[in-house]
């Protein structure tokens, strides 16, 4: 029998409500432990799993092998550090820091301790996205991507650092990263040509031109945040122009838990069954599958930070940041 993993989780909304959720589904997995900062807002646990001070004395215990974070993205690179510091393996919410250099240095030191590491890109996992991967790309030929990623932004009730792009606003960072790793798995790697942007508070307006390496596929990227009282409508798609067709993968009523659709001219190719439950928790799951695979492996599988240097090479070069 195979002995169990012992995982430490830290923060509490993507936290409990994905990666618990996710996790508890494998029995290999042993959640030990959660820290978050606010105790004020209960949730439901097993009366064994133990609720920690704080994040440093969850990754200093002993009993637990491995981390999963899904802090606000300013607190990863000190946590995955000192993670590494504990030779705990560590699974992290994208984006997984806030800097390309940061990154950098956190790859070096993984790769110095032999530290499995993965990073939560959820596209690849995304039934719509995985169809039109396995079932379409080789019967198509690609000649340009256009990604509209339309984000409205609330003016209450929203954490500060979301609106900070250098602390990994989600006004960037935590959106874009998805079909930038999506695409580069697709079609290799991408060089950024041009890039437009106009930035301020909550207001986030950027095109980029990209293209692939080893491929004649042009990318454009329109991305836009703006508040809730903008008449712009909000839309998250992903259209692929090629020689039979525009095909389409979009959320279909634009929800913030990514059930997209894959379409072609306005008719639904393949649509997701309907959940009740967060629509997240299955991609995340394939990711802890894979996460679990690397540490009994000792093999960093797909996605990892190497993969997450790449995105943030690109997002770094779009935003300069």
């Amino acid at each position: 029998m195979r002995k169990k993993i012992n995982i430490g989780i830290i923060g509490r909304n993507f936290g409990y409500n994905v990666i618990y959720k996710s996790i508890i589904r494998d029995k290999l997995f042993n959640v030990i432990g959660f820290s978050f900062r606010d105790n004020k807002k209960k949730i439901i646990l097993p009366q064994n799993i133990k609720i920690y001070q704080n994040w440093k004395k969850l990754i200093s215990d002993k009993k637990i092998n491995a981390i999963i974070i899904s802090a606000p993205p300013f607190m990863h690179e000190k946590m995955i550090l000192f993670a590494i510091s504990k030779n705990k393996h560590v699974f992290c919410e994208k984006p997984v820091t806030t800097s390309y250099n940061s990154l950098i240095n956190i790859c070096k030191r993984t790769k110095a301790k032999k530290i499995i590491n993965m990073a939560n890109y959820e596209f690849l996992n995304i039934e719509a996205f995985n169809f039109f991967k396995t079932k379409l790309l080789n019967k198509v030929i690609v000649k340009r991507v256009i990604i509209n990623w339309f984000i409205k932004i609330p003016s209450r009730n929203r954490a500060k650092w979301k609106d900070k792009h250098k602390l990994g606003g989600g006004n960037f960072f935590n959106y874009i990263c998805h079909p930038l790793y999506f695409l580069e798995k697709l079609f290799g790697k991408m060089t950024v040509n041009n890039v437009d942007l106009k930035k301020k508070a909550k207001i986030f307006n950027l095109k980029s031109t990209m293209k692939v390496d080893k491929k004649n596929i042009n990318i454009i990227l329109n991305f836009k945040s703006f508040l809730t009282s903008s008449k712009i409508k909000k839309k998250h798609e992903i259209k692929f122009k090629t020689n039979k067709g525009t095909f389409v993968l979009k959320t279909k009523t634009n929800n913030i838990f990514d059930q997209f659709c894959l379409m072609k001219d306005n008719k639904i190719l393949f649509k997701p069954k309907e959940t009740l439950n967060d629509f997240r928790i299955q991609p995340t799951f394939i990711n802890l599958q894979r996460f679990k695979k690397s540490i009994l492996n000792k093999y960093n599988f797909s996605p990892n930070f190497e993969d997450a240097k790449r995105v943030h090479f690109l997002l770094n070069k779009m935003s300069k940041i």
